[in-house]
């Protein structure tokens, strides 16, 4: 099953790479449309319809960052708006330079910025739990203290963090390595060894 999981997961992507690049590129063109009948000439009118696709994209990746690193409910809502703002605007420019005034016509030009939208999400969403899923080895096998000495070596680190983060573990969840610099405030390399002992109490 393990070749047909990996099968499945680069088709996964190639599907959603090819849809996202057919989405934004049709999206591209209506956009292109609007921005020229409405007083954009000179070359702008090839730039302006980045301007909005570019945030769907780059809210979605953003968010993305935040779900692996688990931010904060509250460090996210900016990217949410950044997606949420793009995505309509997006949307609204598709839909208004559709010259007939039927629904069926400004449904269809609502499609490639949702569909981009989808596409990444899904994309993105797969590849979260796909990370997820797999033993944190990076971390853990080149950090995870092995020993009393390797504890020590945290120079009091080790017991701040397991009283700071305590309601978490109970939980069974390990602090993130951004939650762990800034409570701690120590390095990335110390809350990286800091996170990797506290993964070996769940254990």
């Amino acid at each position: 099953m393990t070749g047909l999981r990996k099968a499945a997961l680069v088709a996964i992507g190639v599907l959603v790479a090819a849809a996202s690049l057919v989405s934004f590129a049709e999206s591209y063109r209506a956009l292109l449309d609007w921005a020229s009948h409405h007083g954009l000439h000179s070359g702008w009118e090839v730039l302006w319809p980045i301007q909005l696709d570019t945030f769907i994209a780059v809210g979605e990746l953003s968010l993305f960052v935040a779900m692996v690193d688990r931010w904060p409910g509250r460090s996210r809502i900016f990217a949410w708006v950044v997606v949420s703002v793009g995505l309509a605007a997006s949307v609204a420019g598709n839909v208004g330079h559709v010259t007939g005034g039927d629904i069926a016509s400004r449904v269809t030009a609502a499609v490639p910025p949702l569909a981009a939208a989808a596409a990444l999400t899904v994309g993105l969403g797969v590849l979260k739990r796909v990370v997820a899923s797999r033993p944190a080895e990076s971390a853990g096998t080149r950090s995870r203290p092995s020993s009393s000495a390797d504890v020590t070596a945290l120079n009091g680190s080790a017991a701040a963090a397991s009283e700071l983060f305590a309601a978490e573990l109970e939980s069974g969840r390990v602090p993130g390595i951004r939650a762990i610099r800034s409570g701690l405030h120590v390095g990335q390399d110390k809350a990286s060894q800091v996170q990797a002992y506290l993964r070996t109490r769940l254990q």
